[in-house]
C-alpha cells in the first residue's frame, strides 16, 4: 500500500486560522506580506489569529493592557522555577517542565489564552536570566509585546527600529497551519485535554532538530564550519557525502522559496551590520549560495532566524524557547477551533506484519506467570 510518508499532501481538517497555499503564509485572510508592510504590530496578529479579524484600535489597546497586567509570575511558581533553571538541562526541557507545572498552578480559567500567551513569554525570559545568573527583570508597561521581550531577554531597551525589526521577527513566527507541533496541540486537544497539557505537547514537538529545533542547528553548522578550518564546499561536502541533513533548507510546504525567508534574509542582514556579526552573516550567505548550487535548496525560517537571535546575544539553545514565545498565539488558536470542532483525531493505520501466530510450546511461557494469590482459607484473589 502506497501511503505518503509523515502524511505530506493529506488534509485532515478545516482551518480558518492560516493557510499556505499558493506558497503564501497567510493568517485568516491576510498575506505575511500586507501585514509587514502595514508594521501590523505582533499583538495584533496574535488577536487576529485567535478571532479571525483584526482588532479595532481600542481593541489592540485593551489587549495590550492585558496582556502586560499577565506579565508576571506569581512568588511559589518564581522559586520552583528558579530551582528548575539550576538543572543543567535543555532550556526546551526547562520550558516543557515549567509550562506543565504552571497548569497545575493557576488559580484563574486555564482558558484565559492571554494570560497564557503573557506567561510564556515571562517563562522563557525567566529561563534566560536565571541559568544565566541575573536578576529577573519586571516588564515595563511603556514596551509593547515585542519590546518587553528583547528587554526581558537582555536587560536592554530596544531602540525604535530593532522594536519594530523583532515585531515582525515575531510575526513571521506566529502560526503556520498544520506544522507538527500544532498538529501535535491538536490531537491533544481533541481529546478535550486542557490547554496547559495540548502546550505541553505541543513544545515536545517544537523541541526536535527538524522542526523547531532547526534554528539551533543552523547556528551550531555555522559555528562549526568557523572553527573546522574548512571552506564552505569541504564542511557541506563531507557532511552531504556522510548522507547527513544541513538545517535551514527546503521545505515541505514552499517549493519556491520559503516566504518567510525572504523577510528574514533582510531583518538578519540589518541585524548583523548593527551588532559587528557581518562575518556570521557572509558566511551563511556563502552556505545558503553553496545549497542551492549543489542541492537546489532555499533557505526556510529557521536559517536566518539563528543569526537574528544570535545577534541578540543570548546562546544558542535559547533560539527555540523564543520561536515558542512566537508560536504560541498560533497554537491557542488551533486549540480553540479543534476543541471547538469537537472530534476525536484518531487516523488509522496499514498493518504490515503478519497474523495467526502461535506460541512456540516449548517457551513454556506460562511457568513464568505469577499464580494468582490465595489467602489461606480462601479463594484466589
Amino acid at each position: 500500500m502506497d501511503l505518503p510518508k509523515g502524511l505530506a499532501g493529506v488534509v485532515i481538517a478545516d482551518t480558518a486560522i492560516s493557510s499556505t497555499k499558493n506558497d503564501m503564509l497567510t493568517y485568516a485572510g491576510y498575506p505575511i506580506t500586507e501585514l509587514i508592510a502595514n508594521n501590523v504590530p505582533y499583538e495584533a496578529v496574535v488577536f487576529l489569529l485567535w478571532h479571525q479579524r483584526l482588532p479595532t484600535n481600542a481593541e489592540l489597546k485593551n489587549f495590550r493592557a492585558a496582556l502586560f497586567a499577565e506579565m508576571e509570575l506569581a512568588p511559589d511558581f518564581l522559586d520552583t522555577l528558579k530551582k528548575i533553571s539550576k538543572i543543567q538541562r535543555h532550556p526546551m526541557s526547562l520550558l516543557r517542565t515549567s509550562v506543565s507545572f504552571l497548569g497545575s498552578t493557576e488559580s484563574k480559567a486555564e482558558s484565559n489564552a492571554t494570560a497564557i500567551q503573557a506567561k510564556m513569554l515571562m517563562i522563557v525570559a525567566m529561563i534566560v536570566r536565571l541559568r544565566a545568573g541575573k536578576k529577573p527583570l519586571k516588564a515595563r508597561r511603556k514596551l509593547d509585546f515585542a519590546g518587553n521581550f528583547v528587554y526581558l531577554l537582555t536587560g536592554k531597551v530596544p531602540s525604535a527600529a530593532e522594536n519594530d525589526l523583532f515585531n515582525k521577527v515575531l510575526l513571521l513566527h506566529a502560526d503556520h497551519e498544520f506544522n507538527a507541533s500544532t498538529f501535535t496541540a491538536r490531537v491533544a486537544a481533541s481529546t478535550n485535554a486542557d490547554e496547559y497539557s495540548c502546550l505541553t505537547a505541543a513544545i515536545c514537538a517544537l523541541k526536535g532538530p527538524l522542526h523547531g529545533g532547526a534554528n539551533e542547528q543552523v547556528y551550531l553548522l555555522l559555528d562549526g564550519i568557523r572553527s573546522s578550518g574548512q571552506t564552505v564546499a569541504e564542511y557541506l561536502g563531507s557532511r552531504l557525502a556522510n548522507h547527513e541533513k544541513i538545517m535551514g533548507f527546503g521545505h515541505r510546504i514552499y517549493k519556491h522559496g520559503d516566504p518567510r525567508a525572504f523577510y528574514l534574509h533582510d531583518y538578519a542582514k540589518i541585524m548583523a551590520q548593527h551588532y559587528d556579526q557581518m562575518a556570521l552573516f557572509n558566511l551563511a550567505e556563502a552556505v545558503a549560495a553553496y545549497m542551492w548550487q549543489t542541492k537546489q535548496l532555499k533557505p526556510n525560517v529557521d536559517f536566518y532566524a539563528a543569526i537574528i537571535y544570535h545577534c541578540l546575544g543570548v546562546s544558542h539553545d535559547i533560539f527555540t524557547p523564543i520561536f515558542a514565545v512566537s508560536r504560541t498565539a498560533g497554537w491557542l488558536a488551533h486549540i480553540r477551533e479543534q476543541k471547538a470542532a469537537s472530534y476525536l483525531i484518531r487516523p488509522s493505520s496499514h498493518y504490515t506484519g503478519v497474523y495467526d501466530k502461535k506460541v512456540p510450546s516449548e517457551l513454556q511461557l506460562s511457568d513464568l506467570t505469577p499464580r494468582p494469590f490465595k489467602q489461606e482459607g480462601g479463594a484466589a484473589l
